[in-house]
């Protein structure tokens, strides 16, 4: 009895240390951005803000009005909600620019707008954010009953990125649990790191659904993958099962197209399931409450988006895109862009990332691909394969059916939620094979593809600060500062940007604890093992075969 017990503290403090580091090295890099980032910087913070603030003050609805803009080359109508706020919002009103100045013109510093007034009155503002679901508003919008002016907006920022951080941790340790018979769960972390791009993290650090529905679709990503996967039959299901639960209400609230990424995460579970794995989950009660949970939610969000028209579409035709040909081909030239988008663009898509963080990016995401291909199983390399064509050609069938009537609005992000599946997918896969590769290879690609993603995520912050420090104009050019984070500086921003790369090394250390003994089995011992179930099915009790060494008991059904 004090043996088994004294094993299950020493796993659960170990999960918690990692935990605790992922948390860390989330947590300090995404405060550097939203520090670091200028106020509406980001796309359609200002009336992510706005619904916020109108939201924790009980004004889910709103007066609907439509206005004329020019986008992306031509004059679209588009949809707003004026919103009962305090009357300081104003200058944040999504139809007026003179606070992004810097925004409109590439070669203005920061320097050029002004602050959010405090003021004890209210005013009608517009949001182009009013039929979105309430839910993401309410966790972030409640710090603006306390803090006026840009405090309280600093302070939404913050309370968003202690949730992305706090999923993107959870990922990890999803992703890391296990790690023996041979799992690696040093390079199963680096799939859930190039999930991390510095796009996510940029908007898991600032005011936007976008960044929490990204995050939490990395961590259903991570706990399907491994329940689907796992060969040491169902180790830590309840816990796996609380956070995909949590991690499916959270993505199907965000977003107006969150219950289609659930429904494809776990299409691509089903799909991915060893021999038998199916049929022992289905006879598990916590099984059965967590899809009830997910199922729940995703039709709480589908029935929010169709009362409040959230995807509603103008009456108006847009003649350039009108023939659908038309459309399909202007959103493929625009698919290299998207992919761009999806690593790294900073601002109102202006402010890019050196180039040495793509190219890292893409070496992090092509060893991880590469590596998987050569050692997965057919089904995990269809997978694979389909996630990858869907990330790439995906604009095409969600954006082309409808530049008709909004024009070419998609960006890069919008399909995060299923690009990450790409590299935690990979990265599982080959952790669960890792020993099948040479010894050389083990030592060195998690060092080198960690050392990247700091390297990358650190080149971006750089550039982008030195961006809204001087503008366009004067990036390189050195001089006075032209702007700096109100309050804490520019030194309190880097400070906090080294202390992530601090705890980032102590997060690659912990998480290689443990992997020496899986060293032992020859290479090649996965591969033939993996060879044998797939010709041999299950077994005649009707569970999947696993080695005997690996078995755990099987969880009870209560």
């Amino acid at each position: 009895m004090a043996g088994w017990l004294r094993k299950r503290v020493s796993a659960w403090a170990g999960a918690r240390t990692v935990w605790t580091l992922a948390f860390a090295t989330f947590l300090t890099l995404m405060s550097a951005w939203a520090l670091a980032t200028p106020i509406t910087a980001p796309p359609d913070e200002a009336a992510h803000m706005v619904k916020a603030a109108a939201v924790v003050r009980g004004g889910l609805g709103g007066e609907q009005r439509i206005t004329e803009t020019h986008h992306v080359g031509v004059n679209v109508s588009v949809g707003y909600t004026a919103v009962r706020v305090p009357a300081g919002y104003r200058d944040l009103d999504v139809t007026n620019g003179a606070y992004r100045c810097f925004r409109n013109d590439d070669k203005l510093s920061v320097a050029c707008r002004g602050t959010v007034a405090t003021s004890g009155d209210t005013a009608m503002v517009l949001t182009s954010a009013g039929t979105y679901g309430p839910g993401y508003y309410l966790l972030v919008g409640w710090p603006s009953l306390w803090l006026t002016g840009e405090a309280g907006l600093y302070a939404m920022r913050l309370m968003s990125a202690l949730l992305c951080a706090a999923l993107l941790a959870s990922a990890v340790v999803a992703v890391h649990e296990g790690a023996t018979g041979g799992y690696s769960g040093r390079i199963a972390l680096t799939g859930v790191l190039t999930a991390a791009t510095p796009t996510t993290v940029y908007f898991g650090a600032v005011v936007n659904p976008n960044g929490p529905e990204i995050a939490a679709a990395v961590l259903a990503w991570a706990v399907v993958v491994r329940l689907a996967t796992d060969r040491d039959g169902l180790p830590h299901l309840r816990r796996r099962l609380v956070r995909l639960g949590a991690a499916c209400v959270l993505l199907a609230s965000m977003r107006a197209l969150g219950p289609l990424w659930i429904a494809l995460i776990l299409a691509a579970g089903l799909l991915l399931a060893r021999p038998g794995r199916l049929r022992r989950l289905a006879r598990l009660r916590p099984v059965w409450l967590c899809l009830a949970v997910t199922g729940a939610a995703g039709l709480a969000a589908v029935v929010w988006t169709l009362t409040a028209d959230t995807l509603a579409l103008p009456d108006e035709t847009l003649s350039r895109y009108a023939p659908l040909a038309s459309a399909l081909k202007a959103v493929f030239d625009l698919l290299p862009s998207y992919l761009h988008q999806m690593i790294a663009i900073f601002g109102s898509l202006n402010v890019d990332a050196p180039e040495l963080t793509y190219v890292l990016w893409w070496v992090m995401t092509g060893c991880l691909v590469v590596l998987s291909l050569a050692v997965g199983r057919r089904r995990e390399i269809l997978v694979l394969a389909a996630l990858m064509a869907g990330s790439a050609f995906g604009p095409m069938a969600l954006m082309a059916p409808q530049a008709a009537h909004l024009g070419l609005i998609w960006q890069g992000r919008y399909l995060l939620a299923v690009a990450v599946g790409v590299p935690v997918l990979a990265a599982v896969v080959l952790g669960d094979r890792w020993n099948a590769l040479p010894e050389r290879l083990r030592t060195r690609v998690p060092r080198l593809l960690t050392g990247c993603w700091a390297l990358a995520q650190a080149g971006a912050f750089c550039w982008a600060a030195l961006r809204y420090a001087f503008g366009r104009s004067r990036q390189f050019s050195g001089g006075a500062l032209e702007w700096g984070p109100p309050v804490v500086g520019w030194p309190t921003a880097l400070c906090l940007l080294l202390l992530s790369c601090f705890f980032l090394l102590l997060l690659a250390v912990k998480s290689g604890e443990g992997e020496g003994a899986a060293g032992d089995s020859p290479a090649g011992t996965v591969l033939r093992a993996d060879a044998r179930e797939e010709t041999s099915g299950t077994e005649s009790n009707g569970t999947e075969s696993m080695r005997p060494e690996a078995r755990e008991p099987e969880p009870s059904h209560g």
